[in-house]
């Protein structure tokens, strides 16, 4: 009886179309495959997020397209304090404006995406907020990485 349960909420959840994050790639294709990539401090972030996507990172004079990150702005601010006015949250803010071009030309308008998380703080834990913190702003700079890449694949190829 057991195994019968198990089965039917095994093909509910199939029929549901539910699916893990991360573990299917992006609904469209990218207009290039092959693109030079000029990200500043989201370089790392994305080349990882192209290669997700069926794109493959090259050197410029290989590249079909081209990918600059021309503005990346990190904010930490207070987000809420205590009643003893210590701080409480900080809300940290990603801002990155980045470029696409084929031969110098621009495809489109520059994209604009932004990531927000907020990240608790004690001062009682501040080493251990500082890792924290650099985990949280590398997480923020992959996620705007994939938002990226994901506005790429709204694009048209030109010729």
């Amino acid at each position: 009886m057991k195994k019968i349960i198990v089965i039917a909420a095994a093909l509910l959840l199939s029929a549901c179309g539910f699916h893990l994050k991360g573990s299917q790639g992006l609904s469209g294709n990218l207009p290039y495959q092959h693109w030079s990539v000029s990200g500043g401090a989201l370089q790392a972030a994305l080349e990882t997020a192209l290669r997700r996507a069926d794109g493959m990172p090259v050197a410029v004079n290989q590249a079909q397209a081209d990918i600059a990150v021309t503005h990346v702005d990190n904010r930490r601010e207070v987000y809420t304090i205590t009643r003893a006015a210590d701080i409480n949250e900080y809300l940290l803010t990603l801002h990155v404006r980045a470029q696409a071009s084929r031969h110098g030309k621009p495809l489109g308008e520059p994209f604009e995406v932004y990531a927000h998380r907020t990240m608790n703080y004690t001062d009682s834990e501040v080493l251990g907020k500082e890792e924290e913190g650099q985990t949280i702003w590398s997480e923020m700079y992959a996620d705007a990485a994939e938002q990226i890449v994901r506005r790429l694949t709204f694009m048209k190829a030109a010729d």
